[in-house]
C-alpha cells in the first residue's frame, strides 16, 4: 500500500483517545455554586452603598438579609456628604449612582421647581428613594398620580414630606399604598401644618384601617379630601363622622364609589348634621337605604351651610325621595343638587320639585337625568324656572305616572 493510500485511510478513522475523557471527567467531579440573581443583586447593592466595590461576593444569611431590607426603607444617606449650596438634581442623581439606577428624565426635569407632577408613570422602588431624597422642605405641591406606589415606597416617601412644612397639594390616588403606606402617611399629616388638599383616591384603603382613617380629615387647615373608590363602609364613616364635629375648615369633602350602606350613611350624616364649615358632599354610587334618608332630611332642615350635594347612583327609591323631599322643603342653603340615576320614578321627581317650589328654595340646579319626568312636573319646574334662576336637567318627559310610587291609603297624609 501506497502512503498515498495510507494517508486517506486515516483520515477516516476516529482516533479515541483517553485524555479528553479524563477531562470530561475533571469538569464533572466539581461544579462551583453559584450565586442567586438576589444574593447578586444584593451583594452589588451593598458595595454600591458602602464603597466597598468587590470585596462583597458571598451570599447574605438569611437574618442579614431581613436586616438590609428593612434598612433600605429609608432616604439614601447622602445628605450629611453633599454641600450645603448642592441643587435638588445634583442630590438626585447622586442618589441614582449610589443606588446604581438610571436617572429619570421627568424627574430630573421636575425637581428644580416647587411644583412637581407626575400622572401614569410608573416607577421601581429604587427610583421613588432616589426622589424622596431629592425632596427639599419649600416644596409646595405633589401630584404623583398612578405611578406604582406601594407600601414601601409610600414609607420612604413619607419621611421625605415630614420636612415640607409648605407642601398645601398632596395627591397620590390610584396608588395601592397597603395599611402600612396608609399609616405612614397619618404620621406624615400631623407635620404638614399647611396642607390644604388631600387626595387619597383609588388607593385601595379598607374599612379595616381603623382610627388612623378619621384622622386624614383633621388637620386644621385642611379644606378638600378625596376619599373616593376605597372600600370604607361604617366603621370609616363613623370616625370621618366624629371628625367632622370638630373640624372647623373643610369645605369639600368626597367619599363616592365606597361601601357606604345603611348603617353606615346614618354615622356619617350624624358628623356633617352639626358641622358648621362643609359646602360640598359627594357620596354618589353609594346606597341610601330608608333610615339614611331620614337622616338625610335632617341633615337638610338642621344643617345651614351645605351648598352642593351629590346623591347620584345611590339607589335612592320614591319613598326615599318623598323624605328628602320633606327636609328640602326647609331648606335655604342648597343651591346644586344631584339626584341622577336613582329609581324615585315619576312621582319622587315631582316630590322633589314640589318642595323647591316655595320662596326660601336656594335650588338653582337639579340634575335627575337618566329618570322620566311627569308631563306636569316640568311645567312646574318652567314656573320655578320664570321666577329664579333654575335649570332641571332629565332626559324625558311623559304623559303619564308611573305605576310604581302610586300612593295609596297608607302612603297618603
Amino acid at each position: 500500500m501506497s502512503k498515498l493510500e495510507q494517508m486517506e485511510q486515516n483520515d477516516d478513522n476516529n482516533y479515541d483517545t483517553d485524555l479528553d475523557d479524563q477531562i470530561a471527567d475533571q469538569i464533572d467531579e466539581y461544579t462551583p455554586s453559584r450565586l442567586t440573581f438576589d444574593e447578586k443583586l444584593a451583594a452589588h447593592r451593598s458595595n454600591r452603598l458602602n464603597q466597598t466595590f468587590g470585596q462583597i461576593n458571598i451570599p447574605y444569611e438569611s437574618q442579614l438579609k431581613i436586616e438590609k431590607e428593612i434598612n433600605d426603607e429609608t432616604l439614601v444617606p447622602l445628605r450629611c456628604k453633599t454641600p450645603h449650596n448642592i441643587t435638588r438634581v445634583q442630590i438626585y442623581e447622586n442618589s441614582c449612582q449610589a443606588l446604581d439606577i438610571t436617572s429619570d428624565w421627568q424627574i430630573r426635569a421636575l425637581l428644580p421647581y416647587d411644583t412637581i407632577t407626575i400622572i401614569d408613570r410608573p416607577f421601581s422602588f429604587n427610583d421613588f428613594r432616589a426622589f424622596a431624597t431629592a425632596i427639599e422642605a419649600n416644596l409646595e405641591s405633589l401630584t404623583l398620580h398612578s405611578v406604582g406606589l406601594t407600601s414601601r415606597s409610600v414609607h420612604v416617601l413619607s419621611q421625605a414630606l415630614n420636612q415640607c412644612v409648605h407642601l398645601n397639594l398632596l395627591d397620590l390616588s390610584n396608588n395601592k399604598i397597603g395599611k402600612k403606606g396608609f399609616e405612614s402617611i397619618v404620621d406624615t399629616l400631623s407635620h404638614l401644618s399647611s396642607l390644604l388638599y388631600l387626595s387619597l383616591a383609588n388607593c385601595g384603603m379598607e374599612d379595616s384601617y381603623g382610627i388612623g382613617i378619621g384622622d386624614l380629615c383633621r388637620p386644621k387647615k385642611l379644606l378638600e379630601i378625596n376619599l373616593s373608590g376605597n372600600e370604607f363602609g361604617e366603621n370609616a364613616c363613623i370616625f370621618i363622622g366624629n371628625a367632622l364635629t370638630e373640624h372647623k375648615n373643610l369645605s369639600y369633602l368626597n367619599l363616592s364609589w365606597n361601601l357606604i350602606r345603611g348603617v353606615a350613611s346614618i354615622a356619617l350624616f350624624r358628623g356633617i348634621e352639626v358641622n358648621q364649615s362643609l359646602t360640598e358632599l359627594d357620596i354618589s354610587w353609594s346606597g341610601l337605604s330608608y333610615d339614611g334618608s331620614v337622616a338625610l332630611r335632617r341633615i337638610l332642615i338642621v344643617n345651614k351651610v351645605l351648598q352642593r350635594l351629590n346623591i347620584s347612583n345611590c339607589n335612592i327609591e320614591w319613598i326615599s325621595a318623598k323624605l328628602i323631599s320633606a327636609g328640602l322643603i326647609k331648606n335655604s342653603t342648597l343651591h346644586i343638587l344631584n339626584l341622577s340615576y336613582n329609581p324615585i320614578t315619576t312621582h319622587g321627581v315631582q316630590y322633589i320639585v314640589q318642595a323647591l317650589n316655595v320662596k326660601t328654595s336656594a335650588v338653582s340646579m337639579l340634575d335627575i337625568s337618566g329618570i322620566t319626568v311627569f308631563t306636569s312636573t316640568v311645567r312646574l319646574a318652567e314656573k320655578i324656572a320664570q321666577r329664579r334662576s333654575f335649570i332641571m336637567k332629565y332626559d324625558c318627559e311623559m304623559p303619564v305616572h308611573d305605576i310604581l310610587g302610586r300612593e295609596t291609603g297608607m302612603y297618603q297624609r
